[in-house]
């Protein structure tokens, strides 16, 4: 039996992709080095220095946006935790954690209501309506998809290659829209019976004379040997991390690099199988038709 697919739309979420671009500083992501310096040119010193404090736990923040009454506006989930003792954040999360809940839940609650209060009002807020709009677009795309192809094909479309296999323990899986962290989707699958997925979307382009950002991942990707190879290897049959460390003899940093670029282009799959690390890739079925189209379409018209 399939999983159910769910989606959630909310600015929070993006609010907190933001967060996790600023700390992560991931080569994956759109938004560089250059963006986290005009950031925090815009934000307090002292505000910085806390930020480079506090370790923030991404997964149990979204669970915890996930369990909030209201998620319309970042304001109403910061009242909501605000109302919350440690003793109710804990039980708020631990019927659906995987793991413990931490000891210091009460930390993580009031850092996580200071860092979105000072974020949102020295960065998020200026963007929260322009994102809103590309993010509320995904509504109808999802419903389509949903309707038409079923659960594991519209994963696999609005992520880009990823598919989720079924599994005993999967009953829902819930697709989150979120700009920041694009073209990345960020699984998270710390939770008992269900998946948070936050998937990327793109924002309108409306420069005729540039080629799309998606356009220019599938070139990029395209434009280096050890990529070819790995799909040469790849249209043979689905691979494990392991096989293509032994088949490419590259190292272990330098596939999953080259893996980075392939998947955010959205030329291999990666079938994730939950709870587990028996993940697998695969070249994308139509993908180089994808590419010959897109191009033609740039190029011509």
């Amino acid at each position: 039996m399939s999983y159910q697919l769910k989606q959630h739309i909310s600015p929070v979420y993006d609010l907190l992709s933001s967060l996790m671009v600023y700390y992560k500083c991931s080569k994956a992501f759109d938004l560089d080095n250059q963006w986290i310096k005009k950031v925090k040119n815009e934000l307090d010193n002292d505000f910085i220095t806390e930020l480079d404090s506090i370790s923030l736990p991404f997964p149990l923040i979204a669970l915890l946006i996930w369990r909030c009454p209201d998620t319309s506006k970042v304001d109403a989930i910061i009242k909501w935790l605000d109302t919350l003792t440690a003793g109710e954040v804990f039980e708020q999360v631990s019927p659906f954690l995987l793991e413990d809940v931490p000891n210091e839940i009460g930390t993580i609650k009031k850092n996580t209501i200071h860092v979105f209060k000072q974020w949102y009002s020295a960065y998020y807020k200026d963007q929260e309506s322009d994102i809103q709009k590309v993010l509320l677009q995904e509504k109808n795309r999802f419903e389509d998809h949903l309707r038409n192809f079923g659960p594991e094909k519209t994963v696999e479309m609005l992520c880009n290659g990823l598919i989720v296999e079924e599994h005993p323990e999967l009953k829902e899986v819930i697709l989150i829209p979120v700009y920041h962290t694009k073209p990345v989707n960020v699984i998270f699958d710390d939770f008992k019976g269900f998946m948070i997925i936050l998937y990327p979307v793109e924002a309108i382009e409306v420069h005729d004379s540039m080629p799309p950002n998606s356009l220019m991942r599938m070139t990029r990707a395209l434009s280096d040997e050890k990529r070819l190879r790995i799909l040469k290897i790849l249209s043979s049959g689905n691979r494990s991390f392991s096989d293509l460390v032994q088949l490419t003899d590259l190292s272990k940093s330098n596939l999953h690099y080259h893996l980075s670029l392939l998947r955010t282009a959205g030329l291999i799959t990666i079938h994730h199988v939950p709870f587990s690390n028996q993940d697998k890739y695969g070249v994308r079925a139509g993908v180089f038709d994808d590419v010959k189209l897109m191009l033609e379409s740039y190029v011509f018209h």
